[in-house]
């Protein structure tokens, strides 16, 4: 009898529990959202317990090991890198649009949640593309630019009513901080919504794929700390980036899904802009006209 009343008020605790943290998710997602409206970019701790990163974290690992490259082509790649370095001496592991060549992760707790987490800012967002990517260990040239998102997508003016609403919505499947290549932003810098001057790092899109801004003088940097299933989520126009990789033992593996309005895609996809890197139609394609002098265009 006592072992019965035991186990169901040992039940009973763990469900408050769980009720419990559910709310609180809820709470801090609510709280991040007013951060976000307010800096473009906010950080939701705890979104994912070890047991639910576990649950795909071998499918991710998998898929950068470089497992399905050759199907992949362009979209599996060193984001730091120009086209063609071997694997060996890659920096940053880029792994574009993996739901597309890994099954497995097209239906999981992650992506589940990020849709939910998406969804909090309007019902219109909808899917657009997922990315993986891994700072390797001692690597630090493993460095994201100063970019805004944007920069890599059509101007305003090919959306219906110039609408860009994006929330990028970034898992951490590592503790991230200075040494092994935290995230960096610009606290305000989406609230004037234009987009910057951008060039590639590498001379030219057919080199590289990475684009570089820069700073305006007033500007100061912001790093996001976070752990191992804490989330970031940040809109279109912040400016951000992140360091070079210094640890010689951790990662920092992060997985991206990016929800967009459902204009924009459906505006993107009719002429068959899909963000993969093997699309014929890129970055170039909208951005010409700002570079008229470039041989390369």
């Amino acid at each position: 009898m006592y072992d019965r009343v035991l186990k169901a008020m040992l039940f009973m605790s763990w469900t408050i529990a769980m009720r419990v943290d559910s709310s609180s998710l809820e709470q801090r997602i609510d709280s991040a959202i007013i951060n976000f409206r307010k800096d473009g970019f906010a950080v939701i701790e705890q979104v994912l317990t070890e047991t639910e990163i576990a649950s795909f974290e071998v499918l991710y690992d998998e898929l950068m090991s470089g497992a399905f490259a050759e199907e992949m082509k362009k979209d599996f790649c060193d984001m730091s890198k120009s086209w063609g370095v071997p694997f060996e001496q890659w920096s940053i592991i880029n792994g574009m649009l993996p739901h597309r060549y890994q099954p497995g992760l097209n239906d999981t707790v992650w992506t589940r949640r990020a849709k939910e987490i998406a969804k909090k800012f309007s019902t219109r967002m909808t899917f657009d593309y997922d990315q993986l990517l891994d700072k390797r260990p001692g690597k630090p040239d493993a460095i994201f630019n100063l970019h805004q998102d944007q920069a890599y997508w059509p101007p305003p003016s090919f959306y219906p009513n110039n609408i860009t609403s994006t929330i990028t919505v970034t898992l951490y499947l590592d503790d991230a901080d200075e040494v092994n290549g935290c995230l960096r932003y610009v606290p305000g810098s989406q609230r004037q919504q234009e987009l910057r001057p951008h060039v590639p790092i590498s001379g030219s899109r057919d080199d590289g794929h990475a684009l570089v801004t820069e700073l305006q003088p007033d500007e100061v940097l912001r790093s996001a700390h976070v752990k191992r299933g804490d989330v970031t989520i940040h809109d279109e126009w912040v400016v951000h980036g992140s360091f070079g990789n210094m640890d010689q033992i951790r990662s920092r593996r992060t997985y991206v899904i990016a929800f967009r309005d459902a204009d924009i895609i459906a505006a993107e996809r009719r002429v068959g802009f899909t963000h993969s890197h093997n699309d014929i139609v890129n970055w170039d394609t909208f951005h010409m006209n700002e570079n008229p002098d470039r041989e390369d265009l």
